[in-house]
């Protein structure tokens, strides 16, 4: 089981690397199995097709960052955190996690690929719930049209942060997520946040 899980890991990995390389169809499964270490029989024990490949990518890929965010959540609701330190923290987080060729990727092969932009569809609904609640816990006065506002915006937020290096931006990683969490606050009408520490 523990052999399956590993093979299974490098495959997930190997996928990530190949898939931002050379796209979703110039890749060949044998490409896979070669650069992962496994047989091409491994592969399909593991994945069904490519479409469930990149399934496991975006679990992986955004299991951390789901994880993260409720963790937010729960330090705002105890008081731990305050909800603009979590919202810029979040912000910052974002930015730094950088993989645009595959993100990439996996856009375009969710416009081509039902399955894929069920997966990406489903990835959504997880951010946006969380969103809501994270909405609701720093500024309980706003109404459920708002909240679905700043869900929105969050999650624009979420997808263009990943993807900013090639853009050139004129702001360091820091001064972005300090100014669009300033922003952001803004827009829920919640008081600017104190600067925040190096």
């Amino acid at each position: 089981m523990q052999q399956n899980s590993s093979a299974r890991e490098r495959i997930v990995a190997s996928a990530k690397r190949l898939f931002a390389e050379r796209g979703f169809h110039r890749m060949s499964v044998a490409d896979l199995a070669d650069d992962a270490k496994v047989s091409v029989g491994a592969i399909y024990r593991s994945f069904a097709s490519k479409s469930e490949i990149i399934r496991a990518i975006v679990q992986s890929d955004t299991e951390n960052t789901l994880g993260q965010l409720q963790t937010d959540i729960d330090q705002v609701r105890e008081g731990t955190i305050a909800g603009p330190a979590a919202i810029e923290r979040m912000i910052h987080e974002w930015i730094s996690k950088r993989s645009d060729a595959l993100n990439h990727e996996i856009v375009a092969e969710a416009h081509r690929n039902p399955e894929v932009g069920e997966v990406l569809t489903t990835v959504c609904s997880q951010f946006r719930e969380l969103f809501r609640l994270l909405a609701r816990n720093v500024q309980p006065e706003l109404d459920a049209q708002e909240i679905e506002g700043v869900a929105e915006l969050l999650l624009a937020c979420l997808f263009g942060m990943g993807n900013r290096e090639f853009t050139r931006p004129h702001l360091d990683e820091r001064d972005t997520a300090t100014v669009v969490a300033k922003l952001v606050l803004r827009a829920m009408k919640v008081e600017d946040a104190p600067p925040s520490q190096p």
